[in-house]
């Protein structure tokens, strides 16, 4: 996938600031009235440390790492339906808030690195959207 290495140095542009994930996280708590509700019980400091890992291990998933993959599986299983029933709809919204937080935090943003996000991002969620209904114990 061409887009990876763009969307990797634009993650790592990010990730300097310290701003991104929390601005992220401004974005897709107020981007539907039921995701907020979702993190009432939530610790921010471990959620923000999990956000980071899991945008590089849907990268690395991306790029056939078997560490990328297995967590990737992992995160489809505790969000699909049998554990914390995330509505795949809201994958959408998760998407929409990190690109915002991208054109937010990356100087170098431009409509054709968005389009690279929105290519990347959509390939690691639709392999975790795809589990939502496959049973698991």
């Amino acid at each position: 996938m061409e887009e990876l290495t763009p969307v990797r140095q634009s993650y790592g542009r990010c990730a300097l600031k310290p701003d991104f994930i929390d601005y992220f996280y401004d974005e897709f708590l107020k981007s539907h009235p039921a995701i907020a509700p979702m993190f009432i019980n939530t610790d921010f400091k471990i959620q923000k440390e999990l956000l980071q890992t899991g945008i590089g291990m849907l990268l690395a998933y991306l790029e056939g790492k078997p560490a990328g993959k297995m967590t990737i599986d992992r995160i489809a299983v505790s969000h699909n339906k049998t554990h914390m029933n995330i509505d795949p709809n809201f994958y959408q919204y998760w998407i929409d808030s990190l690109i915002k937080a991208v054109k937010h935090c990356d100087s170098r943003y431009t409509p054709d690195l968005e389009r690279s996000w929105q290519k990347v991002l959509r390939a690691g969620v639709d392999c975790i959207a795809s589990q939502h209904d496959v049973p698991t114990s």
